[in-house]
C-alpha cells in the first residue's frame, strides 16, 4: 500500500493530489493508494481517501505501507524516522496556496543535505517509487550550546513551556537538558497521542488549533490564557513557535511580567516566521533565538546560536539516475541546463530507449530540473520527437518550467509537443533557483511582468502593442537564454530608425519597381515567404518578387549548387547540405528585372517592414527556411565544438550580417553560412553592428559584389 498523508492543517495540497492521480493514470503505481487529504479540495481518482485519520488508524496504516509520501515538515520527518517505513517528503509552496510562506522550501533544502528523500515533481516520485531511493536515518541534533546558553542566562522558580504538537513539540523536547532542571513547570501544548504520552507533568493544558482564519479558536485560546497564565504566574516562559502561542505570551508579559523567550525554528534560514515577527513588533520578547546567520544579520536584536549536528556539507544526490523504465512507459530526466554541452549526451540516452529490442508505448521527458534551454536544447527535443514518432511512440513532456515553456511556445514546434499540464507545479531547490535567476536582469523582469499585467487588464490592453513595438522581446520569459543582442534597447532603437529610413526609400522606389516587375511577368509585386525567426518563431518575410510566378513548382528542375559542409571530424555532411541551403548561379526562374533587383539588393527593401514590427533586425543572422531547420543536426559542430546549427536560432535574423559582406550569394557551402552567423553571435556589439551596416552599403555599390 502507498500512503499519502498531508496533515490536518488548513492548507490544501491539490498539486500532490494531481501528481498521485497522474501516476495512477500512467499505471506507474501498481498497489493500493490510500490518501489522507486534509484540507485539499481535489482527490485523486482511483485512491481510497480519508479527510482525517485517528492516531490509531494512522499508526496502523504506516505499519502496513510500502512507501509514505507526506508534506515537508520537520515534525513529520522526525515522526516517520521513528518508524521502519520508507518515506518521501514533498514541500508545500505559497504560490499554489499550499502554505502561508515558502518555509517548507527552506526545510526541503536542509533535509536533502541531511539525507532525507525530497520529491519536487511527479517525476521525482516516479524515480523514488521505481528505484526505491528513500531516506536515510537522520543523525541526532546536539542542542548543548543552546541549553547551556539558556541555563546561564535565566534562573527561574516557575517555568512555562508553550509549544504546538508535531515538530514544535519535538523541538521543545530537544532542549530537555535545559527545562528538566525546573521541577515547577507548566505545559501548554496541543493534545494528540504523542503529547499525551510524553508530557507527564501534573500541570498541562491543551490549546486550540488551527487559529488561521478561525476566530473561535483564537477567542478560546485567549480565554484559556487568562485562566492559566495568571494562575501559575511563571517567571520565565519559553516557546518554540506556532501562532496559537501569541495570546499566552502576551498575557505572560503584560499581566504577569514574565521573561519571554522565543526560540525560532531551526528550519528557518532566510526570515523569521509570522508569530515571531508579531511578537517582536509588540515588544513582547525578552529574547529571540535564531538558528540562521542570515536571519541574525537581518534582526540584530536576536541571538544567533547555530545548530550543531552530525551532517556533512555534501548534499546527497537522489537524481543521479537519468532513465527509469516501466512495462510500457519510460522516463528520461533532462539536465538542469539543456544546451550545446549537454544536448548530445541527452540525445544519446534517448536513443538508448528507442532501440529496436524494446518498445515503450509512452516516453516521458521529465524537465522538472531544467531551467535553462537554448537553441541546441530545442534541437534535441525536436530530434527526440522524430525518433519517438519513427518508433510509433508517444512523446510527452512533464514539469516544463515557464522559461522552457515560453521557448517552446515561441518556436515553430510548439504544437508538436504534448505537455502534461498537471505536472507543472515547480519546487526548485535553492541551488537551481540561484542558477535560474543568474541571467535575469531587473529591467527584463519588469518588462515581462508589465506586459502580463497589461494583457490581463482590459482597459490597459491597448498599451501592450505599444510596449511590444519598442521591446519586441517583451513577451519572452526573462529566463529564456537568448543572445544579448535580442534584448538590447540600443540595438532596437537603431532598428527603428534604420527601418523608418529604409521604408521611406522603399516608398520612393515602389512604383517604378512595381511597374517593372508586372511588365515583365504576371503575379504579385511582393513575395512573401514563411521563415524561422528568433527561436524558430515563424514569420512572413517580404521581398520584391524577383522570380516567375510559379517559381516554387519549378524548383525541382533547378540544380542546387550548394556543396556539402564539413564536420568537425573532417567528414562531409553529404547530401544533407542540399536540404539546408539552395543556390544556383544561373537560376532560370529569376527574371531580368529580378536579376537587377538582386544585384542592387533592392528586392530586400520591403524587409524594413519586418524590422519595424520586430520580426527581424537590421543586422543579424541569415533567416532560415523551415526545410532548412528540419534538417539541422546536433552532431555537426562549429567554432571549436562549442555550437551546433541550432544555436543560430538564439539570435534575431537580420537584413544584413556577416554573410552579406563576405561573398553574399557566392557562398556555396552551408558550413560557411553557419560559421558566418556564429561569428556574428560571438563578436556582437553595437559598434560591430554599425560597422556591418557601413560595410553592407559599400558592398551594394561594388559592381563585383557577386549577388545573384
Amino acid at each position: 500500500m502507498l500512503l499519502i498523508i498531508v496533515g490536518t492543517e488548513e492548507y490544501q495540497f491539490n498539486a500532490l493530489m494531481h501528481w498521485i492521480e497522474l501516476l495512477l493514470k500512467y499505471q506507474l503505481i501498481k498497489e493500493e493508494v490510500l490518501v489522507q487529504y486534509g484540507s485539499s479540495t481535489y482527490l485523486p481518482d482511483g485512491a481510497r481517501a480519508y479527510r482525517k485519520l485517528s492516531d490509531q488508524e494512522l499508526l496502523a496504516f504506516i505499519d502496513s505501507a510500502s512507501l509514505i509520501i507526506s508534506h515537508c515538515d520537520e515534525g513529520v520527518a522526525q515522526f516517520l524516522e521513528d518508524k521502519d517505513t520508507p518515506y518521501v517528503l514533498v514541500p508545500r509552496l505559497q504560490r499554489f496556496r499550499e502554505h502561508i510562506d515558502n518555509h517548507q522550501m527552506e526545510v526541503a533544502d536542509d533535509f536533502e543535505r541531511r539525507g532525507i528523500a525530497i520529491a519536487r515533481s511527479p517525476g521525482d516520485l516516479v524515480k523514488f517509487i521505481k528505484l526505491q531511493q528513500t531516506s536515510e536515518v537522520v543523525p541526532q541534533v546536539d542542542e548543548t550550546q543552546l541549553c547551556e546558553y539558556l541555563k546561564d542566562k535565566y534562573q527561574a522558580n516557575k517555568l512555562m513551556l508553550i509549544c504546538s504538537s508535531g515538530g514544535y513539540f519535538r523541538y521543545m523536547q530537544s532542549i530537555q537538558e535545559f527545562w528538566k532542571n525546573y521541577p515547577n513547570r507548566v505545559w501548554v501544548s496541543v493534545k494528540n497521542i504523542t503529547t499525551e504520552r510524553e508530557i507527564t507533568d501534573i500541570h498541562r493544558y491543551w490549546a486550540y488549533i488551527p487559529v488561521k482564519d478561525n476566530l473561535i479558536n483564537i477567542i478560546r485560546n485567549f480565554i484559556l490564557a487568562f485562566k492559566v497564565v495568571p494562575r501559575h504566574s511563571p517567571d520565565l516562559v519559553v516557546s518554540t513557535g506556532s501562532g496559537f502561542a501569541i495570546p499566552y505570551l502576551l498575557i505572560a508579559k503584560w499581566i504577569c511580567h514574565s521573561k519571554v523567550v522565543f526560540i525560532e525554528s531551526k528550519a528557518r534560514f532566510q526570515d523569521i516566521g509570522l508569530p515571531a515577527w508579531v511578537l517582536m513588533k509588540m515588544r513582547v520578547l525578552d529574547l529571540i533565538v535564531v538558528r540562521s546567520a542570515a536571519i541574525a544579520d537581518r534582526y540584530p536584536q536576536s541571538v544567533y546560536i547555530p545548530v550543531t549536528d552530525g551532517f556533512t556539507n555534501d548534499q546527497r544526490d537522489y537524481k543521479q539516475a537519468t532513465i527509469a523504465t516501466f512495462d510500457e512507459v519510460a522516463f528520461i530526466y533532462s539536465p538542469e541546463r539543456l544546451e550545446f554541452s549537454t544536448a548530445r549526451e541527452f540525445l544519446s540516452d534517448f536513443q538508448s530507449i528507442c532501440n529496436p529490442d524494446e518498445f515503450y508505448r509512452k516516453i516521458v521527458i521529465d524537465m522538472s530540473h531544467t531551467t535553462y534551454m537554448d537553441g541546441a536544447g530545442l534541437g534535441v527535443l525536436t530530434n527526440c520527437l522524430k525518433l519517438a514518432r519513427t518508433n510509433g511512440t508517444v512523446l510527452l513532456l512533464w514539469s516544463v518550467s515557464e522559461a522552457v515553456s515560453s521557448l517552446i511556445t515561441l518556436s515553430s514546434l510548439s504544437k508538436l509537443f504534448v505537455i502534461e499540464q498537471t505536472s507543472n507545479s515547480f519546487r526548485f531547490s535553492e541551488k537551481i533557483q540561484r542558477n535560474r535567476v543568474s541571467n535575469i536582469t531587473k529591467f527584463g523582469l519588469l518588462l515581462y511582468r508589465t506586459q502580463k499585467l497589461l494583457k490581463r487588464i482590459p482597459v490597459f490592453r491597448i498599451f501592450y502593442p505599444i510596449l511590444k513595438f519598442f521591446f519586441p522581446w517583451v513577451d519572452i520569459d526573462p529566463g529564456v537564454p537568448v543572445h544579448p543582442s535580442v534584448r538590447n534597447p540600443t540595438k532596437r532603437l537603431i532598428d527603428i530608425v534604420g527601418a523608418l529610413i529604409g521604408l521611406s526609400f522603399t516608398f520612393i522606389f515602389f512604383i517604378p519597381i512595381a511597374l517593372a516587375i508586372t511588365t515583365e511577368s504576371k503575379g504579385n509585386v511582393l513575395f512573401g515567404q514563411i521563415r524561422c525567426g528568433l527561436l524558430s518563431k515563424p514569420f512572413r518575410i517580404w521581398k520584391f518578387r524577383s522570380m516567375v510566378r510559379n517559381a516554387e513548382e519549378l524548383k525541382i528542375k533547378v540544380e542546387n549548387e550548394v556543396t556539402a559542409g564539413r564536420r568537425a571530424d573532417g567528414d562531409t555532411e553529404g547530401n544533407s547540405a542540399n536540404d539546408k541551403f539552395f543556390k544556383n548561379a544561373d537560376d532560370p526562374r529569376v527574371t531580368r528585372v529580378g536579376k537587377f533587383l538582386r544585384k542592387t539588393s533592392l528586392d530586400e527593401f520591403p524587409q524594413f517592414w519586418n524590422v519595424l514590427i520586430g520580426d527581424m533586425s537590421l543586422v543579424g543572422t541569415r533567416p532560415p527556411t523551415f526545410n532548412e531547420i528540419n534538417s539541422y543536426e546536433l552532431e555537426v559542430e562549429y567554432q571549436d565544438e562549442r555550437y551546433t546549427e541550432w544555436n543560430r536560432l538564439d539570435v534575431r535574423p537580420g537584413i544584413t550580417g556577416v554573410w552579406q559582406v563576405n561573398g553574399r550569394s557566392s557562398v556555396r557551402n552551408f558550413a560557411e553560412v553557419v560559421n558566418f552567423d556564429l561569428e556574428y553571435r560571438n563578436n556582437w556589439s553595437i559598434g560591430y553592428d554599425l560597422k556591418l551596416i557601413v560595410q553592407t552599403i559599400l558592398v551594394l555599390f561594388d559592381k563585383n559584389n557577386k549577388a545573384i
